[in-house]
């Protein structure tokens, strides 16, 4: 049944990170496809860049709280222990439906396949494991970005903390692993999702965004 829960749990958050709020919010009130405008990326920042800061401040805090509640209801609706470790193996549900959250950010298959980076899905995946770990990235993705003006350089810098906060904070968990290893995929995900950014940060041509202006 743990396996079961634990599927259940990856295609629930699949399904919830289909809904790109950045493509609906475009859609329906901006009138234009958010993947061919800016940046091109289904994400927030790219809402801020085509519509204002306020609408894509709104969809980076939606889409955060999305993510967040689809792991706290996979935490506890659907607990897939399998190791038999109580708390910690709910967490894992947690974490494995917000894992799932951002391939339906990326993939969203109700959007053609084609989305975000799951940036935002990032986020909530440290709110589900601990707050601490949240905030200590949080801190190091403001710095670099008001240091760089590059979101993508923060959210990836930001990204490495994850499973390093991770191994951390749950060092003395039984199977710690385990969450280690799902914040090193996601963060590899993020990473690899980030591959066109890297190229024009190398080359010098990266984007770097400013909230008081829009495109």
């Amino acid at each position: 049944m743990g396996y079961l829960y634990l599927f259940i749990a990856l295609l629930f958050g699949y399904l919830v990170g289909s809904v790109n709020l950045s493509i609906v919010v475009t859609r329906y009130i901006g009138k234009f496809d958010i993947r061919t405008r800016g940046s091109g990326n289904a994400g927030g920042t790219n809402v801020a860049r085509t519509m204002g800061a306020a609408w894509g401040i709104s969809v980076i805090i939606v889409e955060i709280a999305k993510g967040f509640a689809a792991g706290l209801l996979a935490k506890y609706l659907f607990p897939g222990d399998v190791f038999g470790i109580g708390e910690v193996g709910a967490v894992i549900s947690g974490c494995v439906a917000v894992f799932g959250c951002m391939l339906g950010n990326r993939f969203p298959c109700f959007h053609g396949f084609k989305g975000g980076k799951g940036v935002t899905t990032c986020a909530a995946v440290m709110g589900v494991l601990d707050w601490r770990i949240l905030l200590v990235l949080v801190v190091v993705f403001l710095t670099v970005f008001f240091i760089s003006r590059m979101v993508s350089l923060a959210s990836m810098i930001a990204s490495v903390g994850m499973p390093i906060s991770t191994a951390f904070i749950y060092r003395d968990s039984p199977f710690w692993w385990v969450l280690v290893i799902i914040t090193l995929l996601m963060c590899l995900l993020l990473i690899f999702n980030h591959k066109s950014n890297i190229k024009r940060i190398i080359s010098g041509t990266e984007n770097k965004f400013n909230f008081g202006k829009k495109k």
